[in-house]
């Protein structure tokens, strides 16, 4: 009778083995990758973040009354340069008002030089706007 039980356990072991049987999950991920792969080149991705702007051709006609530039560079030496000459900040100033006193419209571009420092170019502009001076643009490298 021990013979009979042990071929019993034995059995019951053996149909154990066979019914559980292990699933392999590598075929799978290879199927989920290739189906990813295919989804990402087929699909259309758009640009987000991307605005549309119309922008006006330039046209060739002079304006009825051209707006005044004026190009101030901005020293780290207490000193702006405007058309080439060196003035002093209240120098500046008389000068900028004398210059816009006939233009009704005008526009005053800040630049510096590499060696200025924030607060010295913000000082500048701070001191043309605390005198009334308008229209005043920051100048960029491109």
């Amino acid at each position: 009778m021990a013979g009979l039980l042990d071929y019993a356990l034995n059995l019951s072991k053996f149909i154990y083995d066979v019914q559980m049987t292990k699933i392999s999950l590598t075929p799978v991920i290879d199927v989920v990758f290739i189906l990813l792969i295919f989804f990402m080149l087929a699909s259309n991705f758009n640009k987000v973040g991307e605005i549309s702007m119309d922008i006006a051709k330039e046209s060739t006609k002079a304006s009825q009354e051209d707006i005044k530039i004026l190009k101030v560079m901005v020293h780290q030496d207490s000193t702006v340069m405007l058309d080439n000459k060196t003035y002093s900040d209240n120098e500046l100033l008389t000068t900028i008002q004398i210059a816009i006193k006939d233009s009704s419209q005008y526009s005053i571009i800040l630049t510096s030089r590499n060696d200025v420092t924030y607060q010295r170019f913000l000082s500048v502009m701070s001191f043309l706007k605390s005198n009334k001076i308008s229209n005043i643009k920051i100048g960029i490298k491109k």
